[in-house]
């Protein structure tokens, strides 16, 4: 029996114990519980788990801006510890939330690095992980963690109502009409948007990149969201030099532009970590 072949079947056991989170992204039907050929929904719709245990809910094509050598390069970003402290603020955060056994989806999870490092710290959580690109998801079910990777769209979430506890969108769109149907009435949202000075360091050596602002991006979330807690994570991390391509390659900013100087020595990580109630 192959390494796939093993993922496959155990991601068919965690899909079918946990299969009532989901539902048909076509008629919106709960699947049914039997997962041994695949995830079927009630009124017959089938879906195939790929070999690597990640599931393709997509039902027409979708173009993702995103390339595997973007993500590949977040997966080794990551791997180096450059996003450590966000990791820990985060699983910190959710823990104070005190849900007990808790659901967690990440919205907009890429290649899953870091709903992968939260499953390892917070190890009772069931976690679903969902983007809508089917690279970003392959990598992701490279992962060796419990973890539900799903391709799936943000705009037609194939969870069903009320039934997640947390959700965490890390500098990812957000559908915030989408997120308060699946969350629970007390349920969580943790946003994580770029501060004025993330990759400060890259975007001085873009030529046509200037100051960034989040305003418009807050202010939308504080029309949606009855925030409770709000934080600042300012810190610089070094870099060596083989990382440097790597940090070039894991944002669209540097698409179709030039980069000037010499390699950063270090880079600056500026982020907002907001959590709260969705507004009804």
């Amino acid at each position: 029996m192959t390494k796939t072949m093993k993922k496959k079947e155990l991601a068919q056991l965690l899909f079918g114990k946990h299969i009532e989170l989901f539902r048909c992204p076509l008629c919106h039907e709960g699947f049914l519980p039997d997962t041994s050929t695949g995830i079927r929904c009630q009124e017959g719709h089938h879906f195939d788990l790929a070999r690597n245990g990640y599931l393709n809910l997509v039902t027409t094509k979708q173009n993702s801006d995103y390339d595997r050598e973007l993500f590949q390069a977040r997966r080794e970003i990551f791997e180096a510890g450059v996003y450590d402290p966000l990791v820990t603020k985060l699983s910190t955060l959710i823990s104070d939330l005190d849900f007990g056994d808790l659901t967690i989806l990440d919205a907009g999870c890429g290649e899953g690095s870091l709903l992968f490092r939260l499953e390892k710290v917070l190890t009772q959580a069931t976690c679903v992980g969902i983007d809508i690109s089917k690279e970003g998801i392959r990598l992701a079910g490279a992962h060796s963690a419990l973890i539900m990777w799903c391709v799936a769209d943000l705009a037609r979430l194939p969870l069903q109502d009320n039934s997640v506890d947390v959700i965490v969108n890390m500098l990812s769109p957000a559908n915030y009409e989408e997120f308060r149907r699946i969350l629970q009435p007390q349920g969580h949202l943790i946003k994580v948007v770029p501060g004025p000075y993330y990759l400060q360091e890259l975007r001085e050596r873009l030529d046509d990149v200037g100051d960034y602002s989040n305003e418009a991006v807050m202010a939308n979330l504080e029309e949606n969201l009855e925030i409770t807690s709000r934080k600042r994570l300012h810190y610089q991390v070094s870099l060596p030099i083989e990382l440097w391509s790597q940090v070039v390659k894991m944002t669209p900013l540097t698409e179709h532009r030039v980069i000037s100087g010499n390699p950063a020595q270090q880079l600056t990580i500026d982020l907002e970590i907001v959590c709260g109630v969705l507004a009804k």
